[in-house]
């Protein structure tokens, strides 16, 4: 962590969006730390951290639009835990006909939020919608991120820490969810 931070610190607003493409939340907390220290500008540090976070939300999209529709490992999961094609199509027409809802939890909830927007792209949603979705979810999340290093930036370890805590709370979580619905289906068919 200290490392990001000292990069930062030395290449500032070059670096800053690279890093916000693969990891934007910690990044906005130590953004909004060095911009309390007057090392940056809000003004300019601010749309580089969203700028960055919806290039990484488009190649996921991307990803999950034009990738490979069924590679091989994914088949295999699918078979095992039940997931059939009827089931995808509903969460497609889900994502389909509620893309406000899935977009922005997806990029809300830590954790699991690529998986949503990679769902998105594989739904086939409009991009022109996805991106305007995507846009203000990120100027209202980033604004919360930086405003939380602006004035607790020097925990951003620990704040780290809660975010880290968080994205794995909802993996776990997700993944129970997931669990459930596998043995319900199951005990259905028996």
């Amino acid at each position: 962590m200290d490392y990001i931070f000292n990069l930062l610190m030395q290449y500032r607003y070059f670096i800053l969006l690279p890093l916000c493409i693969v990891e934007g939340p910690i990044i906005a907390v130590i953004a909004g730390l060095l911009c309390s220290r007057g090392i940056m500008d809000p003004l300019y540090a601010y749309p580089i951290i969203v700028f960055g976070d919806v290039i990484g939300d488009s190649v996921v999209y991307t990803i999950g639009r034009y990738g490979k529709s069924k590679p091989l490992f994914l088949a295999k999961i699918k078979k095992r835990i039940g997931l059939t094609e009827a089931k995808m199509e509903r969460a497609r027409a889900y994502f389909e006909t509620n893309p406000r809802k899935t977009i922005s939890l997806s990029k809300i909830i830590l954790g699991i939020g690529v998986a949503g927007i990679y769902m998105a792209g594989n739904a086939k949603v409009a991009y022109s919608k996805f991106i305007s979705i995507c846009l203000l979810t990120s100027a209202v999340q980033y604004i919360f991120y930086v405003g939380l290093g602006y004035l607790f930036g020097q925990a951003y370890v620990q704040i780290n820490q809660y975010l880290n805590f968080f994205a794995s709370f909802s993996i776990v979580l997700a993944v129970a969810l997931i669990l459930f619905f596998v043995i319900k289906s199951k005990l259905k068919k028996l």
